[in-house]
Order: structure tokens, then C-alpha cells, then sequence
């Protein structure tokens, strides 16, 4: 039960559903591992090989939304926790230390790199073959976890393009806003300079069978390369860390109900993103066409200007992925598509440490054992692709089935220190 406060006084209510039947999840695990050392360990070598198989996986069972556990967790009872899964890991870890240099001058390295691959073997004890859904901000499905998938995939539409003429509506599969009639309008129905979404399933029809698995937010693989370097008294040390393959879905472009949606361009009150001045720009294929007394567009109604014209109406940059600016949005081109996913991959200089270890003749006057200077700059530079904040975006706040949803995430700052480290 959890307390509710309101203006009526406090009052309560049920806060999840409750399973006594749950128990520990197990794990097995075989690990290969393979060690060798070279020139006398000036090279050492780690490689690891492993598959872990977690049975009875403790994770909250997916119910109908009548039971009151989908959507945001503010107004949403919590699903009763189970034993309902079977996930498999396995991956390969490698590792290598080399010290090139020894003597006054010494250099140190580390380098790392490993690549996971998971599975959603099967799903059990009850839960059946219901996927595992993951919600953006509110009630938006962003993820679909299904069995003989890996984890956390990204669940929508796929984009093939904007409509560039009325003969690439008429020629493309249905999309859902298709007019009946065959009389098209730029507030109502699909218009040129909408998104298309590509037909899955092949019926020449867009519609919700049609969502796919528009990527994954885990990486192929990951690594860390760190090295340090000594010349008499001085040390400095390198750490470089990254990782390649995945996706980010990012929601701070998507938004929804009102919130964000900065790259929608369907509300005059909230900001947009530079990146929607690439949008699709129509413009009229005559010109000269004269709409003073008006047009019939087809079912009686009369047209005054050429944008209302889907006859006089084309695409000026056919190139372009972004929609046109519509505050209607007929064809709901806002929706949860490949149009919000990007590359997450980075490289980031995530430590320089540069320090100074006074002599010993100095720290014996002072009567101290030892005594080190040092400066040090963490998340120095990130190389990315990716259009947000921070590509380390992680697990997400609001649903545990989503990962690498960047739906407002504070960036990594950039630290700056300076120390002494005294030993008495």
C-alpha cells in the first residue's frame, strides 16, 4: 500500500500486485579462459570466454493494461515481481598489459576490450510469449523484448523517405491518413512532404503491424585503453574509454503530450532543434496558376492557395529525411520510428592525470614520507555522432525494460582537480 496525500486529507491506496510464490533466480555460468605472457611478462595477454544462462529470472510480470500496470509508474500499480525468465550471455573479454619502456622513462599499458551478445531464451510461469515492453516518458512504446531476441530492442516503424509527389502517395503502399474519397487535404489527410513507413508485412497498408525492431542500444563491443607514463619524479596517465554498435533512441527529439518534441515542429509554443531546418520544403510546380476565384479540389470545396493544391504541389529537396512542419500532423509523423534513433557510438578521453612525487632529500626535511602534486581533468572530450548531451545514456529512469532512451539525461561534466597527497 502506499499513502496518497490530496485536499481531502491523506488516503490509500494499492501500490502493486503481490506474488507469494517468487523465489531466487539461478545462474550457470562456464568461463574458457586463456592466459600468456611474452618477453618475460613485458606482454601479458588475458582472454576470457564465458556463457552465463540465469533461469528463474526475477522480472515483473507483463498484464493486460486493464489491470492497471501499464503506463507511467506516478498513476500505475506495479506488476507482481516473478520467476519468469530464461536470459543467456555469453561473450569474450580480452585484455593485454605491455611495458614497453623501463628505466627513468616508463610507459604502462592497458587496453580492454570485450563483446556480449544476450538472448531472451523463453519467457515461463505464466507470462507466456508476451514480449517485454518498454515505455519512453509516459505511455509511448519504445522497446519490445521478445523471445529469441536479445534485450531492450527498439520497437516502431521504419522510414523509407518523405512523399515527394501526389505519384509517390498514390504509388506507395496506404498509408493510415489515405483519403477514402480520393480528395486530399494538408490538415487532415497524408500529404507531400510526410514520412513514409515501410510496409513489413507487405499488405500495402501502413498500420501497427508494420512496427519492427529499429535497433539496438547494446553495443557490439566495448574498451578501455589507459596508459601511464613516468620520467623521473613526473607521472602521467591516459584513460580512453568507448564503445561501438549501439543505438539511442532519443526522446528529447520525440517527445509527447506536448512535452519536448523538438524536432516535431507541431506546436507553436515549444523550441526546436537546428536539425529541423532541413525539412522537407514544398513549393508549387506552376507558379503562375491562378487560384483568385478559387479551385474546386475535388469534392466541392474551394482552394484559394497553391499549398492546398496537392495537384500544384512538390518536394524542392526529395533528399531530405525530415518531415514538413505541420501543427495538424495528419499523418502522425511523430510517431515511435527510426526518424529518433541514432548512432551512439563514442570514443571519450575520460581521464588525464598529470602529477609530481617530490624527492625524498625534500620530504625528509619535512619530516614526511612521501608527498605528490597532481592535477586532474575527468570526461576531457567525447568524439561522437550522436546529436544529444552524452551518449552514455544507460538504463532508463522510468521503465526497466528500456536502455539507451536519452529522454533528458544531466550530461557527464567535465571535472577539473587539483590535489596534494601528503604521507606522514
Amino acid at each position: 500500500m502506499s499513502v496518497m496525500p490530496s485536499d481531502l486529507g491523506k488516503g490509500y491506496r494499492p501500490a502493486n500486485i503481490a506474488n507469494t510464490g517468487i523465489k531466487w533466480e539461478t545462474q550457470e555460468q562456464i568461463n574458457i579462459g586463456l592466459d600468456l605472457g611474452f618477453l618475460r611478462d613485458v606482454i601479458t595477454m588475458t582472454i576470457d570466454f564465458y556463457n552465463k544462462e540465469s533461469r528463474d529470472m526475477l522480472m515483473p510480470l507483463q498484464l493486460p493494461s486493464y489491470m492497471g500496470t501499464s503506463g507511467n509508474g506516478s498513476s500505475a500499480l506495479a506488476a507482481p515481481w516473478g520467476n519468469y525468465g530464461h536470459i543467456r550471455n555469453r561473450g569474450v573479454e580480452f585484455t593485454i598489459d605491455a611495458h614497453p619502456f623501463r628505466g627513468d622513462f616508463q610507459w604502462d599499458i592497458n587496453f580492454n576490450i570485450s563483446a556480449n551478445r544476450n538472448k531472451l531464451v523463453s519467457l515461463s510461469s505464466g507470462a507466456g510469449s508476451v514480449p517485454l515492453v518498454g515505455y519512453g516518458q509516459w505511455t509511448d512504446v519504445i522497446s519490445m523484448t521478445q523471445e529469441g531476441q536479445s534485450l531492450y530492442e527498439f520497437y516502431g516503424y521504419e522510414t523509407d523517405g518523405v512523399y515527394t509527389s501526389l505519384e509517390d502517395i498514390m504509388s506507395s503502399p496506404k498509408a493510415e491518413k489515405f483519403p477514402e474519397n480520393g480528395v486530399f487535404d494538408r490538415n487532415t489527410t497524408v500529404w507531400i512532404g510526410d514520412l513514409k513507413f515501410k510496409d513489413q508485412n507487405g499488405d500495402g497498408v501502413i498500420n501497427e503491424q508494420d512496427k519492427t525492431s529499429i535497433g539496438s542500444p547494446l553495443p557490439k563491443f566495448t574498451f578501455g585503453f589507459n596508459n601511464t607514463f613516468r620520467w623521473k619524479n613526473f607521472d602521467l596517465s591516459l584513460f580512453i574509454t568507448g564503445s561501438y554498435g549501439n543505438k539511442i533512441f532519443n526522446y528529447n527529439s520525440m517527445g509527447t503530450g506536448g512535452l519536448r518534441g523538438l524536432s516535431n515542429m507541431n506546436s507553436l509554443w515549444t523550441n526546436q532543434l537546428a536539425i529541423v531546418k532541413d525539412r522537407a520544403q514544398l513549393a508549387a510546380i506552376d507558379p503562375g496558376k491562378d487560384y483568385s476565384e478559387g479551385v474546386d479540389r475535388g469534392d466541392g470545396v474551394m482552394i484559394w492557395h497553391w499549398y492546398d493544391d496537392i495537384n500544384n504541389v512538390y518536394l524542392t529537396n526529395p533528399e531530405t529525411t525530415m518531415p514538413r512542419a505541420t501543427i495538424s500532423d495528419p499523418n502522425n509523423n511523430s510517431r515511435v520510428s527510426d526518424r529518433y534513433i541514432e548512432d551512439g557510438s563514442y570514443i571519450r578521453l575520460k581521464n588525464i592525470s598529470l602529477g609530481y612525487t617530490f624527492p625524498k632529500e625534500i620530504t625528509s626535511r619535512m619530516r614526511l614520507s612521501d608527498l605528490r602534486l597532481y592535477c586532474n581533468i575527468q570526461n576531457v572530450y567525447t568524439l561522437t555522432n550522436y546529436s544529444g548531451y552524452d551518449p552514455e545514456v544507460g538504463a532508463s529512469t522510468t521503465s526497466q525494460n528500456v536502455f539507451g532512451c536519452d529522454n533528458g539525461r544531466y550530461p557527464s561534466p567535465t571535472i577539473y582537480m587539483f590535489g596534494l597527497n601528503v604521507g606522514f
